[in-house]
């Protein structure tokens, strides 16, 4: 093995160590509804909800949930659900280019199915069934380009596979698999009469004839090495999973009222609202209200949101908007989903907006601010009044901590020294109650954790250290009685500020027992100040410039970050442009057919995924003896202002790459060992 194959060897694998992990599961909220407005019935659907379905091409939707009060007084609701199958082109455009033919589309309770139907459905064609429905897998016109042996992967356990190809006829013969297992194949033909298309069809749910699976064989070909096959475009619904909705059939809440071959209607009823209320309706959609709710001040809110666990990768989006017009009102957490809000404080920083000369919208004229809130801590432990809170500002929907000085009890010092321009991620902020083992650990999520090291029962102390990335970083005895009152409050240097707060946590109690020594720990709050960052004027995000901190923001009048477009964009059909970081703007394909857009964030979901919240505790599996705390006060942490801020030795930031060859190195010497001196000497 030459010496530069294992260089690219441990290149792949050192950049796939430094992948970011996926988050377990997304959340996408809806518009907030304020209580008693007088806007009753409310009517949420895929244009202020980014959980419904909606193909932005052909601007098709098919949900609505219409909200009501149940009588004339009091805070009860009522939650209509009703979907209707919708006509929707397949991407790929299977008939001379056009928009034909195509399929049933039909959301069912925020996921896209297909009302099952026969092939070559039309906008006028009928014999599709809106209770009897399948799973849409991938509907598609991407180009492959396949060589004879390898396998497609369709989705969802689905695969095609190449099986050999015919050059003088101009044929494909091609196997459809599911779990490893064929299902079917087809020889396609690319020339003459022959379209090159493979649809298959079968009887399913006692419905004769209906469509499946469909694939555009575009071309074969035969080059010195290798036999190819190019295909664009393949439509494929989970036919094996296709079931029937029953009218006995309830989903949570959801009472099935209206369950027919056209529509399908549900009803929630009788749902009392009430304050700090997380009720689950079903099918993962959930009706969250304000901590103070009372339905009686008329801006009482509440909003729905579908969590979505599945694999993949989800847009959290804007309103619709029809691109060709300017905005009427800016893009804020009421109409941008993935702009914080945090719905108990009526708290929310962002807001963006543009102005339209003609299609274009000039440099300058784009314009997005944050502007830093205070925001009580999740935990009571806490006082949620005065000066115990924290600040709070969402990037580009993200959210973050701007460094803040605080006092040594942690309240904010006078006059609220807070820095817009240099934040950090917030880690966590929680009231979750944990009772932990001498010995045990608490992660934290990025990098952060807790060590319960040792208790003083009498004392009513413990003593506990934290770490990042497995280094301790500082430690502290709590006391849980007296005027510390359980808490610890972490102030150190970063970026150059002092007393920033990093940490605190509260420890409500210590407990001795006949076996085990346990400390309980209720409030969690931690930001990742180790890569905290700072904001300069001119630093580029997308198309967005920094543009430096406002004197008075537009939500409360404090100072905020302001960020403008740094050139000129030309609004036109198709397309996905990033206009900062994980932010993106996108339109239809064919402003024929629809002249609609949006702004959207991607959430990702995986498996293997890093958790929001803290892990259980685990005991270690050799406890060691606790070592003795130190007689003095533990003193605050002299924490470097950024890892980069002195550059690390050649060896320091090689070191992965060092190790990866020197274990190669062993490896190859060992075969090398085996096959010239052992297999010699057998």
């Amino acid at each position: 093995m030459q010496f530069k194959h294992i260089l690219v060897a441990l290149l792949v694998l050192l950049a796939l160590v430094g992948t970011a992990a996926a988050a377990d599961s997304v959340e996408i909220r809806s518009t907030i509804i304020e209580f008693d407005d007088g806007n009753e019935p409310w009517e949420i659907d895929a244009y202020n909800w980014a959980g419904l379905y909606y193909n932005l091409n052909d601007d098709t939707e098919t949900e609505l949930l219409t909200i009501d009060i149940n009588g004339t007084t009091g805070t009860n609701i009522d939650i209509t659900y009703e979907t209707e199958p919708n006509f929707q082109p397949f991407e790929y455009k299977w008939v001379n280019g056009s928009d034909t033919v195509g399929y049933a589309i039909i959301g069912f309770f925020a996921e896209p199915y297909v009302a099952v139907g026969p092939k070559n459905l039309t906008s006028t064609g009928t014999g599709f069934k809106a209770n009897k429905i399948a799973k849409l897998i991938a509907d598609n016109d991407d180009k492959y380009t396949l060589k004879t042996g390898a396998t497609l992967e369709l989705g969802s356990g689905f695969s095609l596979v190449v099986d050999q190809i015919d050059v003088d006829g101009n044929k494909a013969y091609i196997k459809l698999m599911n779990d490893g297992k064929e299902i079917n194949s087809s020889i396609v033909t690319t020339d003459g009469s022959k379209s090159g298309d493979w649809i298959l069809d079968m009887t399913l749910l006692n419905e004769k004839n209906i469509e499946v699976f469909r694939v555009h064989v575009k071309d074969v070909f035969q080059g010195t090495e290798s036999s190819l096959v190019e295909i664009e475009g393949y439509w494929l619904i989970d036919y094996p999973n296709a079931f029937e909705v029953k009218s006995d059939v309830d989903y949570g809440k959801f009472e099935a009222k209206n369950i027919g071959t056209s529509k399908l209607e549900y009803l929630a009823e009788d749902i009392a609202l009430s304050a700090d209320l997380s009720t689950d309706l079903g099918k993962n959609i959930t009706l969250k209200t304000e901590k103070e709710f009372d339905g009686t001040t008329g801006t009482d809110k509440f909003y729905l949101v579908k969590e979505y666990t599945e694999p993949g990768v989800y847009e959290i989006r804007s309103d619709i908007f029809d691109y060709t017009t300017a905005p009427v009102v800016p893009f804020t957490y009421k109409n941008f989903a993935a702009f914080f809000y945090d719905i108990d404080e009526n708290i929310y920083t962002e807001e963006m907006n543009y102005t339209l000369t003609g299609t274009q919208i000039n440099e300058g004229d784009l314009i997005y601010v944050t502007e830093p809130q205070q925001i009580a801590y999740a935990a009571d432990s806490w006082v949620a009044t005065g000066t115990h809170k924290y600040y709070v500002m969402g990037l580009f929907g993200e959210k973050y901590v701007p460094l803040t000085v605080v006092n040594t009890d942690g309240t904010l010092s006078s006059g609220a020294d807070m820095k817009p321009e240099k934040m950090a991620k917030l880690t966590i902020d929680n009231d979750d109650k944990y009772t932990l083992k001498t010995g045990a650990t608490l992660e934290l999520g990025d990098g952060y954790s807790l060590i319960i090291d040792q208790i003083d029962v009498d004392g009513n102390k413990a003593y506990i250290k934290f770490f990042k990335d497995g280094k301790e970083v500082n430690s502290s005895i709590i006391t849980t009685s007296g005027s510390d009152g359980g808490d610890w409050i972490l102030r150190a240097t970063v970026l150059n500020e002092k007393n920033i707060q990093t940490l605190r946590v509260h420890v409500k109690d210590v407990f001795q027992g006949t076996q085990d020594s346990l400390v309980e720990i209720e409030g969690l709050w931690v930001m990742d100040y180790v890569n905290a960052k700072e904001l300069k004027t001119d630093d580029k995000f997308g198309i967005l410039e920094y543009d430096g901190i406002i004197a008075s923001g537009p939500i409360k009048g404090d100072k905020a970050l302001q960020f403008k477009s740094e050139s000129d964009v030309t609004l036109q059909e198709d397309m996905d442009k990033q206009i900062a970081n994980n932010m993106y703007l996108k339109t239809a394909d064919d402003a024929t057919t629809s002249k609609y857009g949006y702004f959207y964030v991607n959430a990702e979901v995986g498996e293997g995924s890093a958790p929001v919240d803290p892990q259980p505790p685990v005991d270690p599996s050799e406890p060691t003896t606790p070592t003795e705390p130190p007689v003095v006060t533990p003193t605050e942490p002299d924490v470097p202002d950024q890892p980069d801020d002195k550059e690390p030795g050649w060896f320091s930031q090689n070191w992965k790459l060092v190790v990866g060859i020197l274990v190669l190195i062993i490896i190859i010497a060992g075969a090398a060992y085996y096959f010239m001196v052992y297999k010699k000497q057998a």
